[in-house]
């Protein structure tokens, strides 16, 4: 952080008043910049700002956040067991876990992009029911094993009797110790079943992360998120992220639902609107937008493919540009494909289109 030292006089004393004021972390060869507040780490700093660093321990332990200083200058504020070798300190390696800025720095990091796999077990730290058939599975991984993944992305999660399934995670990668899912429970679903009977402090392997459903950090367009169902939680882990980022000039989300009260973050989502000037939220049933879908029966791709179609109708008719903006589609596989072919007989650049289908 840059330091500004002040001296105040009175009759008796004189007072030494440390001011610590924010830095800017610039990073190479990505030109990616973030603000170090405080005393965070500059690793601590970049997670929160949604920048994705290659990292393992982050308590000083294993080394992978080293990066070699370029300019500025850095201050050790935590003890770090690695050894860096006389050559990485000559050339100003730092271990980012361990180091402050100290006003504007730029750093050189490796890809930061390309994150692997990795294999945690996690425990349950809370089970909590959303709607009569939806849970919040909130797992907490070791502290000196976090998970590394980008907003959007999937993991599979193991059960200790072999059970598995592949989610998106709903949180932000800013948290990257509890990590939070929104599981659909099916009668016919193994998985989903037998999530509902986990205990606190309950074993779950989680393996990942996978899956490109993640934002173009380099847009600066506006951005509609639509959420079907639960598709809703890949979508609140890109705009947790979106938000820290605050480079898009609008972000727009509809959660479209198939009854009255399905919403199940609707207050957490509202909170934003108070919080964040750009961003519009507008909740929707299904048949808000096809009042003809039988929803008792439960929507088949036939009706899932009209209220994506009806939506995006909404959509061109409400807002102007929406060539304009880039899309993020998570729900059925029949409303991605829907929303896609709608988009694309409109011209729609295929290169602001994601989609990711959710069960």
């Amino acid at each position: 952080m840059r330091i500004s030292d002040q001296l105040c006089y009175n009759s008796t004393a004189i007072a030494y008043i440390v001011v610590l004021m924010p830095g800017i972390v610039r990073l190479e060869p990505s030109d990616q910049e973030f603000r170090v507040d405080g005393n965070d780490s500059i690793l601590d700093a970049a997670l929160q700002a949604g920048v994705p660093l290659n990292y393992g321990c982050s308590n000083g332990n294993c080394g992978l956040c080293r990066a070699r200083l370029v300019s500025g200058e850095v201050r050790k504020i935590s003890h770090h067991d690695f050894v860096l070798g006389e050559a990485e300190k000559s050339m100003g390696h730092v271990l980012l876990c361990s180091y402050t800025a100290d006003g504007d720095v730029v750093i050189e990091v490796a890809d930061s992009a390309v994150i692997p796999e990795q294999t945690i077990n996690a425990r349950v730290k809370k089970l909590t029911p959303l709607t009569s058939d939806v849970v919040l599975l909130h797992l907490q991984t070791p502290r000196t094993q976090r998970l590394r993944f980008l907003a959007g992305q999937s993991v599979r999660l193991e059960l200790d009797n072999q059970v598995s399934a592949t989610h998106p995670v709903a949180s932000c990668p800013c948290d990257d110790r509890n990590i939070q899912f929104h599981i659909r429970v099916i009668a016919d679903d193994a998985f989903s079943r037998q999530v509902t009977t986990l205990k606190p402090t309950g074993a779950v392997q989680i393996t990942g992360p996978f899956g490109e459903f993640t934002l173009n950090d380099d847009s600066r367009r506006s951005i509609f998120f639509l959420a079907f169902n639960t598709g809703f939680a890949p979508i609140k882990s890109l705009i947790e992220h979106a938000m820290q980022l605050e480079q898009s000039e609008h972000l727009q989300l509809y959660w479209i639902v198939e009854s009255e009260g399905a919403h199940y973050m609707h207050n957490l989502v509202r909170s934003w609107l108070d919080v964040f000037d750009s961003f519009s939220y507008t909740p929707l049933t299904a048949a808000d937008l096809c009042p003809q879908v039988n929803v008792a029966a439960g929507l088949q791709d036939d009706a899932w493919q009209d209220v994506s179609r009806a939506l995006l109708r909404q959509i061109s008719t409400k807002h102007e540009n929406v060539n304009d903006c880039d899309f993020y589609v998570a729900g059925p596989d029949a409303v991605a494909g829907a929303a896609r072919d709608f988009l694309a007989s409109n011209n729609f650049p295929t290169e602001q289109f994601k989609s990711l289908s959710i069960t």
